[in-house]
């Protein structure tokens, strides 16, 4: 099996050679999956990425999540000074986020609250590979593991992607946590485990 680092390098690649047609398409497929699901299970408390890049692109759904009233977003964000990833609520999406690390968008400082995660019912988590029995591959940071270790399992940690990036199997380390859904533009995969 591949290592890691090869396989990230080999599908950032193939991720960056992503036509936007593809990419705007298969999102709002993927995005619009994820609403209904969210809906079904009648979350409150989500926290979602916000996609960069060639990312499945997350942004139009956090605006239409901020516009329900009973919803309640948050977003990660990196403490640079612990290098730890945090969360905080936004209430509206252009007003409250600026580029953080990598350029990614993330909360203003001033409303970084350090938000409780006991309050989270449901994690969209964001990844670069997904297997079949939900563990991830991403930019090789670290930090959705080490946050994922802090939450309950009572918490749904949902992964949205493109169907390429589906694989079989992946090298696992102690420290990776799964997901226990993925949810791409073709099917929804319960993870085996």
């Amino acid at each position: 099996m591949k290592t890691k680092n090869k396989l990230r390098k080999e599908y950032l690649r193939k991720r960056e050679n992503l036509p936007l047609e593809f990419i705007k398409e298969k999102s709002k497929i993927i995005t619009a999956k994820l609403k209904q699901y969210i809906e079904k299970n009648n979350y409150k408390n989500i926290m979602i990425f916000v996609s960069f890049r060639n990312e499945v692109q997350t942004h139009n759904m956090i605006k239409e999540l901020l516009s329900e009233d009973d919803k309640n977003i948050y977003v990660p964000y990196i403490d640079k000074r612990v290098n730890d990833m945090r969360i905080s609520k936004i209430e509206d999406f252009e007003k409250d986020l600026q580029p953080g690390m990598f350029n990614i968008l993330e909360p203003k400082i001033k409303l970084r609250k350090d938000e409780l995660y006991k309050k989270l019912e449901m994690i969209v988590v964001p990844g670069l590979i997904f297997s079949k029995q939900g563990y991830r591959i991403g930019y090789g940071g670290g930090y959705y593991d080490k946050f994922l270790s802090k939450i309950t399992d009572d918490v749904k940690k949902i992964g949205i992607t493109f169907s390429p990036f589906i694989v079989d199997k992946l090298p696992v380390d102690k420290y990776d946590l799964p997901v226990d859904l993925i949810i791409t533009e073709n099917n929804e995969i319960e993870t085996m485990r």
